[in-house]
């Protein structure tokens, strides 16, 4: 399995989130890992990817935003996708999650959902949680086994 990791980040934490979700996809093949400055136009052809970055004031980033306008039309149009963010543990109304808006842009640009947006909780200081970083190879692992799975069921004739 191919997979991509695009993420943006602002103090490290999406970084080390984006980092753990590369390693657990690691064990099942090769992976890029990415920032969202980073990132061509045309993405290199992939069997899934992962997009995340920091929720701040209610959604994305200047580099996610800046990511999302230079990505060619028709990218990821075949590869199962899944959205992350890093914030803070409010509820989504007060916090807001970039995660729901990656995921919203890839459904509009007719990108297949692999699995429901995650966030992964920092503090204030801001420090990704306890646990946080396990979970997000944990999730990561787990998507990459149901996107397997689908493959495999849809490949068996």
């Amino acid at each position: 399995m191919k997979s991509l990791v695009i993420y943006a980040t602002t103090s490290g934490n999406t970084q080390s989130i984006a980092e753990a979700i590369a390693d657990a996809l690691r064990r099942r093949g090769t992976v890029e890992l990415m920032t969202a400055d980073q990132a061509p136009a045309s993405l290199p052809e992939a069997d899934l990817a992962f997009i995340g970055g920091p929720t701040e004031r209610h959604t994305l980033t200047e580099p996610m935003v800046r990511f999302f306008n230079r990505l060619a039309p028709g990218s990821l149009r075949q590869t199962p996708t899944a959205a992350f963010d890093t914030r803070l543990r409010w509820p989504r109304l007060l916090s807001g999650s970039a995660a729901d808006e990656i995921a919203k842009r890839l459904r509009a640009a007719g990108v297949p959902v692999a699995a429901r947006a995650e966030s992964f909780i920092v503090s204030m200081k801001p420090e990704l949680e306890p646990g946080e970083i396990a979970r997000a190879a944990a999730w990561a692992a787990d998507v990459a086994e149901a996107v397997e799975a689908s493959t495999a069921t849809v490949a068996t004739p």
